[in-house]
């Protein structure tokens, strides 16, 4: 445990230094003292690491119960910048990584780099940001004992979640090449299509255009699987992911599977529609798999645009995406839930989910969206999150022609079946299953 302590006063400061520190086992008293600890001026939270900035000769301390996995002698703040990783993993990507949290990365460069990570700032908007003292970028969530306790009403949806059914359904999408530049996309969305129409939805293909691979423009699809609320047909809910797919190659047409990346999403779409229209939802909520993710978010652009022009966006209450679900690499089950600052109300209700329903599953938020589909919805002032497992980033197969069904792994069920039991527990309150009317003789979405 660090020593806690007055602070320093400026006029006596050391040059800074930092240190990495580990505070994955770390409980919510002892995270508070690493922050507060001698020596510290200021400290960067990215979900289970910890940098703390401060005075040289006093951070040692640190070192006591063997947590620190890194030092910089020397920290200048404007060295650092925090770069997104996004769906385009670059090896030449500017600068030395120093600590990694959510899907952000804080990196180090010299001034013979500066130009490199300017040209690419500019060149991949919201890419990269400057570094702002005693900021969270990613923090993994510590339930205490007393948290949310399980609705009795909302146990039986949760329940019906069937992970060997979804994983049946990711597998059957692998089938085809999903390139948004291939014929086959048309294929597996007619196969969508099948799924939504069996479930008892409004089935419907809206085409939008993007980018060709060749130059000038394509038209394809998103599907759309609507239900239209038994009370309040108004008021919206979107549940989102993408079926489009790549390897390594972003004009491939063909090699391009995309079991994790995202036909785990895309199944996962399907699975909450059958648990959610089963009970009948007072609200109308929007099925909708999105092409052209893997290119720029077209597919998501265009129904964001499509709300805008038909004037319906004000109907949208809330909006789930979700982006690689599968892939967990050991039988520890962890999830990142990202939306904006301006819903951490809503980012909290998934943690509380998770703790009442799922309390396996490890749940880390973050403020600091970037890269997929939740963020159209976000940047049109939309309550939107995204839900990602979090060891996507160490996924071998990660746009590769080999991210098939057989290598998402032996804890896909247990990890995509838990991430849907959360999604699912919540969606029912933000839906309004018809049995909590019944339940305890009150409408929980009565003004």
């Amino acid at each position: 445990m660090p020593v806690i302590d007055a602070p320093v006063p400026p006029a006596q400061m050391p040059a800074p230094s930092a240190l990495v520190v580990d505070i994955e086992s770390a409980d919510r008293t002892e995270l508070a003292a690493w922050k507060q600890a001698r020596g510290v001026r200021w400290w960067l939270e990215m979900g289970d690491r910890l940098v703390v900035v401060g005075n040289s000769g006093e951070l040692g301390t640190f070192d006591a119960d063997g947590a620190v996995r890194g030092r910089i002698d020397a920290f200048h703040i404007e060295r650092m910048r925090l770069h997104a990783r996004g769906c385009q993993r670059d090896t030449t990507t500017p600068g030395r990584m120093i600590a990694q949290g959510g899907r952000w990365e804080l990196r180090e460069f010299d001034s013979a780099e500066s130009a490199r990570a300017a040209a690419a700032a500019g060149e991949h908007e919201g890419e990269w940001q400057s570094v702002q003292p005693n900021s969270v970028i990613a923090h993994r969530v510590r339930p205490q004992p007393d948290g949310a306790a399980a609705d009795p009403l909302i146990v039986p949806l949760v329940d019906a979640i069937n992970p060997a059914r979804w994983f049946a359904d990711l597998d059957s999408l692998t089938q085809w090449d999903r390139s948004s530049y291939g014929p086959e996309l048309a294929l597996s969305r007619a196969w969508i299509e099948g799924r939504f129409s069996t479930i008892g939805l409004e089935v419907s293909a809206p085409a939008f255009s993007m980018p060709g691979s060749g130059g000038g423009q394509i038209n394809v699809n998103n599907v759309i699987g609507r239900w239209n609320g038994t009370r309040l047909p108004d008021e919206w809910i979107i549940v989102g992911a993408h079926y489009d797919s790549r390897n390594s190659s972003l004009s491939s047409t063909t090699n391009t599977p995309g079991a994790e990346d995202n036909a785990s999403g895309c199944a996962g779409v399907i699975e909450l529609a059958r648990v959610l229209v089963a009970n009948r939802p007072q609200r109308s909520i929007l099925f909708m798999c999105y092409a052209g993710e893997e290119q720029g978010l077209y597919g998501s652009k265009a129904h964001v645009q499509a709300l805008q022009a038909s004037g319906d966006l004000a109907r949208v209450q809330a909006v789930v995406t979700m982006d690689m679900i599968g892939y967990s690499a050991d039988t520890t089950l962890d999830v990142l839930f990202e939306s904006g600052a301006t819903w951490s109300a809503y980012l909290n209700q998934f943690a509380d989910a998770a703790a009442a329903y799922v309390p396996e599953l490890r749940v880390t938020l973050s403020t600091n969206p970037f890269g997929s589909d939740h963020v159209p919805y976000l940047n049109a002032g939309k309550k939107t999150l995204l839900a990602i497992e979090n060891d996507w980033d160490v996924y071998p197969y990660y746009h590769r022609s080999t991210d098939t069904s057989d290598h998402v792994g032996a804890n896909a069920q247990a990890m995509g079946g838990a991430i849907l039991r959360t999604s699912v527990a919540v969606l029912a309150e933000l839906a309004g299953a018809s049995d909590r009317i019944f339940g305890d003789g009150v409408d929980p979405l009565a003004p």
